[in-house]
């Protein structure tokens, strides 16, 4: 048997609780019980997979609230649905962002306006051209060079090696940004700016992942919190990344092709148990 929270195996009984047998690790001291849930959870560990793969595949929390009765014969609420949510999201999506990816020569990067609770927002992306994936990406109130800053400084942690162009329309903000997080005297990495329709060089790539999140967010009524949202979006991170096949990549997913594989046979279930088992052994 293994901890459920950090996957060590030295476990010793320590009563029991609703004539269930609780089990305590000698390792990181918490307490469990061994059946089919994550750790502090009552629902089974399946049905929140289910319902987070559901929930970023494009169904609603109201659809996944029936599918979740009609499948399992188990109500849960949507404020419940909406909390593990939120939950697993921030957890795999600190776990992953801590993975390295090896990804090609030229990234492209974009921003484009989400609003939440009627506020205009901003969600910035960049996107391997090779591998498609994601490397960073940043929801922001302003468009500014702090902004472009913060997402160059997470993309150039996330890669093995840095590109050599960048690619990025006219905004302002990109070029300080750049500069801070990439420049150096050898000039490896270049911006190159105003790319568009009419150029050489198009942003079809990273469109065609605007247009991915935003039929994602057609399904989302009342964004109008934005710690939530910003949830929202890294899970949608890690579902594009890791767990969403791409045809252009051979069914591939992106994390396959950029060396990140992690075997994740059972998809969110297998990335929430990698995740609390990495939380658990690097929290002090």
């Amino acid at each position: 048997m293994m901890c459920k929270n950090c996957g060590s195996s030295q476990i010793v009984k320590n009563g029991k609780v609703n004539n269930q047998q609780r089990y305590k690790c000698k390792k990181c001291g918490k307490q469990f019980i061994n059946n089919d849930n994550f750790a502090c959870m009552r629902n089974k560990k399946h049905i929140i997979a289910v319902s987070m793969d559901l929930y970023y595949d494009g169904l609603s929390v109201r659809k996944i609230q029936r599918q979740i009765s009609y499948l399992f014969k188990v109500k849960v609420s949507q404020v419940t649905i909406h909390n593990w949510i939120t939950k697993y999201s921030l957890l795999v999506k600190e776990y992953v962002d801590t993975l390295k990816a090896d990804l090609s020569d030229v990234w492209h990067t974009d921003e484009t306006a989400i609003k939440i609770k009627g506020q205009q927002k901003w969600f910035w992306e960049i996107i391997d051209a090779e591998t498609r994936f994601m490397v960073a990406e940043h929801l922001s109130n302003t468009r500014i060079i702090k902004d472009s800053t913060k997402l160059f400084m997470d993309a150039r942690n996330r890669a093995i090696q840095k590109p050599n162009i960048i690619y990025a329309d006219g905004c302002f903000a990109y070029r300080k940004g750049f500069n801070k997080a990439f420049y150096d005297h050898h000039q490896s990495c270049k911006l190159v700016q105003n790319v568009g329709i009419n150029g050489r060089v198009h942003q079809n790539k990273v469109e065609r992942l605007h247009g991915s999140l935003k039929d994602m967010l057609r399904t989302r009524r009342g964004l109008d919190n934005q710690t939530k949202t910003k949830a929202m979006l890294d899970g949608w991170f890690v579902y594009y990344n890791f767990l969403r096949p791409h045809s252009t990549l051979g069914g591939k997913t992106p994390a396959e092709v950029a060396g990140i594989n992690l075997n994740l046979d059972n998809r969110w279930e297998s990335l929430i148990d990698l995740a609390t088992k990495w939380k658990a052994n690097n929290t002090a």
